[in-house]
Parts: C-alpha cells; structure tokens; sequence
C-alpha cells in the first residue's frame, strides 16, 4: 500500500508553467476573434510607422501575460472528501466556485494540445448531466497530477482510496485492450462521415470569398470562375464532381486520422480507458453503469471491410436528445473487438426475443411526405414561373422518385425493434444501418401514443425517454407495445441498479 502524494483536499494551483500555456491560448482565442480585422488591417494601402507597430505589439503582449497570469494566479481547485464533492474557484474580478458533487460525474477527460505537449502539461476536463457543455476545465496540470485526480473524482469512495490505493490504480500503465490502427482509421475515412466533410468544405469556400471581398481582392475568384465557364458543360460537371469527391474524401481521412489516431482502449477495473488523437491527444474513461444508450453503426461498404462505429451514449442534460459532449465514439473496430466492448458495456451480448416490424402504412406514408407532395409543390410552383420544360421536369420527377423510392424502401425494411428481458434494440437506417441498445431498468420515462384512424387496423407508437436521450418507434403493433410497456414500468420499479 502507498499513499498519494497529492493532498486534494486542500487547494491546488496549476502547474506554474501553465502561465505559458494561458498566454498562448488566450493569444490564439484573440488572433481567432479578430483575425478577419487583423487581415485587413495588414492588406491596408497605408504606410504605419515601426514605431507604432512595435509599441501596439508589445502593449498587446503584456496585456495578454498580465490576463494570463491573474487567471493563474486565482484559480484553484480541491476535493471536499466530506461532502463528497469537487471545488474549483476562479475569477478576476467576478469570482466564481463551482461544485460538482462525485455522483454526477459521467466523464473524466486527459487532453494534450501541441501548446501542452511542448510545456509537458495536461487539460482534464469534467462532464456531468446538468450542462450541455464542459462543466469543470483545467487548463496545465502535469500527468501525474491528473492521473490520480482523476482517479479520485470517479472512485466511489474516494474519501478511502485517498488513504489507502494500490499499485494498480495507474491506468496509463495497464495493457492494452484493444488498439484500433492506421488501416482500420483510413476505412473508416473512406466510408462515413460525408456530409460533415462536404459541410467543411462548402464553409472553407464560403469563409475563402468573404475574406478576399473584405480585403478587395474578389477580382481573383471571379477572373477564375470567368475561365471555368469556358469549359464544355460536361467536362466541367465531371471535373467538379471529381473535385467534390476527391475534396471531400481527403478532408475526411485527414480529420478521422488526426482525431483518432493510435486509438487505445484499456481496462481499467469494472471501467475503460480510451486514448487517441495525433495533435490533442485524449484520455477518456468510461464508466460502464453511467453508460445509457450504445449505438452500433455500420454502412455496406463497412460490413464489406469489417469495420463498425460505436457510440456511447452518458446521462445527457436534455432527456430528448444528447450532445455531443455526453457521447464518445470508437471508430474502426472490427467484429471480434466490437464484442469485447460490448460484454465490457453490457456483460453480455445483447439477444432478443420479440420481433416488432412497422406496419405498411408507414412506407406508404413516407412515400405520400416525401415523394408525392414534393413533387406536386414542384409541379405546381413551375408552372407559374416556367423555369423548367416539361420534359426537364418528367426527367427530374423520374430521377428522384426512383432516388427517394430506394431511400425509403431501405428505410422501412431495416425499421425493427428487438425485445428481450434485459434489451431493447432499436434498428434503423437506409444506408448506415443503427442499432440502438438500452437496457429497460434504465428507462425515465415512456410515452405511448395512438391516433383514433389506427385504433381499427391496432398499430401505435412508443417513445423510451433514457439520460442519455430518447428512442421511438412508430407504426407498429400496438397490442405488444402496450404489453412490453408494462413490463419496462415493472422492471423500472424493481430494479435496484445503478446507473447514474
């Protein structure tokens, strides 16, 4: 047995080379505020004298220090082992203690930008279920620091091990449970993520013209744009397309790469640890009773090459839906690995034992929504205008009914829901097909709902409210629905589980 040799529970200040790491990211939090006028400013057609510029540059470099060190200087932190309960205490003028008692810790994360890495320092960030953002921020702290403060803030008795830890209680020292590596990031870069990745690349564009037209240089996009309309229509169809294609696939690997890299899990305990990340790098443990909802994803393309998605869904402060912060992600595992994580979730392996299928009537509804009544407003609104011949619009009808049809024909025969005792999964998708998993003690709330037109033909939908957010399904048996309702409400009350 050893004792630790951090005292938390008296006040704690940041490494004292954390100044450094303040500066440098207040300064990069202004040059980011400010560096469309820093832009303009320097494109000016106007002489400054050197004078100006070294006295304007180092009165903004003292600025920042003294803002750097002050936030230092009064932000401490300490572990209240009575009350059970993590302090931090901040503020320059306006002061500011925040408190956040053990139990609504859902994750601890151990981040190293480049910025920290070079002073050899380390964030730990704290997330709970009351905020949708991070609740509690250390900015420089050194590793061995953060390590045991984690495992302080996420041990149940935390007032015990304190006194009196193991030698096993150094989770970057335990082995490696599954390593996630470059072959299996790169085929989870080629086959999601598209539309995030066309998203970055229209906004790198838009965020390209509105700086060259702020400094009076949208003459060079135009003379390019001019050149480009020379082209014949095809080659210019196909070569944007090829653009947008090879764009959006490179962006894609780059910040799958970047993000996830030397992706690591290791066991920790009843617990889990993931490490990844190629500039900021990560440490995030999970903790399997806080976890609500485990999504599965995979994609044709995915299941060709082996490869799934999970995501972790932790209590989330909104019980319709979770934020970002309240999920973490494991990309790239193959089918072995995805099983091991699994049973370290759940235990076991999720069976079932119940069927649900939808109803007809919801593929003829999407069909109405989405196929019928958009082409009718098209029609409709075209023969006012006339912007389109009639041919161009039989053609375009055509084009996207059969689009939309295959859409939602996939979507309607991947619509299940698989019922056991202890697991409820929902399957959804029409290209990456979902499985959503939650165990029914875990259930806060459930919502069943029935329109007087579906009580004769007996179909109905239900909607399963989890901390970690909500799954519904519609159009479907509602005799059965009912019956399983009453029997989620009755393990609900029985159950005598954790999970928060």
């Amino acid at each position: 047995m050893s004792l630790t040799k951090f005292d938390f529970s008296v006040p704690q200040r940041q490494s004292l080379v954390g100044v450094f790491v303040l500066f440098a990211n207040t300064l990069q939090k202004s040059v980011r505020a400010f560096w469309p006028i820093i832009i303009v400013f320097l494109f000016k057609n106007k002489n400054y004298e050197p004078f100006q510029v070294y006295i304007s540059i180092f009165g903004i470099i003292v600025l920042i220090s003294v803002i750097a060190f002050l936030r230092y200087w009064f932000f401490k932190f300490y572990i209240d082992y009575k009350l059970k309960e993590f302090v931090i205490e901040n503020g320059i003028f306006n002061k500011t203690k925040t408190t956040i008692p053990f139990h609504k810790i859902q994750k601890v994360t151990i981040d190293q930008s480049i910025i920290q890495r070079i002073f050899n320092v380390h964030k730990i960030e704290l997330d709970t279920a009351g905020s949708d953002k991070k609740e509690a921020s250390i900015k420089a702290i050194s590793h061995d620091m953060a390590v045991e403060l984690k495992k302080n803030l996420l041990d149940t008795s935390a007032k015990e091990n304190f006194q009196d830890k193991s030698g096993n209680n150094n989770i970057e020292t335990s082995p490696s449970f599954i390593t996630i590596g470059l072959p299996s990031l790169l085929k989870i870069g080629i086959t999601a993520n598209y539309l995030a990745s066309f998203a970055y690349l229209v906004l790198l564009f838009s965020t390209l013209s509105e700086n060259l037209r702020q400094i009076g240089r949208e003459d060079v996009l135009q003379s390019n744009l001019n050149q480009l309309e020379q082209l014949p229509v095809m080659s210019l169809f196909f070569g944007f397309l090829i653009f947008i294609i090879t764009a959006v696939l490179l962006i894609n690997l780059v910040l799958t790469v970047v993000k996830y890299y030397n992706f690591t899990i290791k066991k920790d305990q009843e617990s889990f640890v993931l490490t990844y990340g190629l500039f900021n790098i990560k440490n995030t443990i999970i903790n399997p009773e806080k976890v609500q909802i485990i999504k599965l994803t995979q994609n044709f393309f995915q299941k060709k090459l082996n490869i799934n998605i999970i995501e972790i869904f932790q209590a989330s402060s909104d019980i319709k839906r979770a934020s970002a912060k309240d999920k973490t992600k494991i990309p790239g595992c193959n089918k072995n690995e995805k099983e091991k994580i699994i049973r370290l979730l759940l235990d076991q392996l999720p069976n079932h034992e119940i069927v649900l299928y939808p109803n007809i009537r919801k593929l003829l509804i999407n069909i109405l929504f989405f196929i019928i009544i958009p082409i009718s407003l098209g029609v409709f609104i075209n023969s006012f205008n006339q912007r389109f011949s009639i041919n161009t619009i039989l053609v375009l009808t055509v084009i996207y009914t059969v689009l939309m049809g295959i859409i939602l024909f996939f979507s309607f025969k991947n619509y299940r829901l698989f019922i056991s005792d202890d697991y409820i999964i929902k399957q959804s998708g029409a290209w990456d097909i979902d499985q959503e998993i939650i165990m029914p003690y875990k259930v806060q709330a459930i919502k069943t709902h029935q329109f007087f037109w579906q009580k004769w033909t007996d179909i109905g939908s239900v909607v399963l409210f989890t901390a970690g957010g909500r799954i519904s399904f519609s159009t479907t048996n509602y005799t059965i629905i009912k019956e399983q309702v009453n029997k989620w409400l009755y393990q609900v009350e029985v159950s005598t589980k954790n999970w928060m």
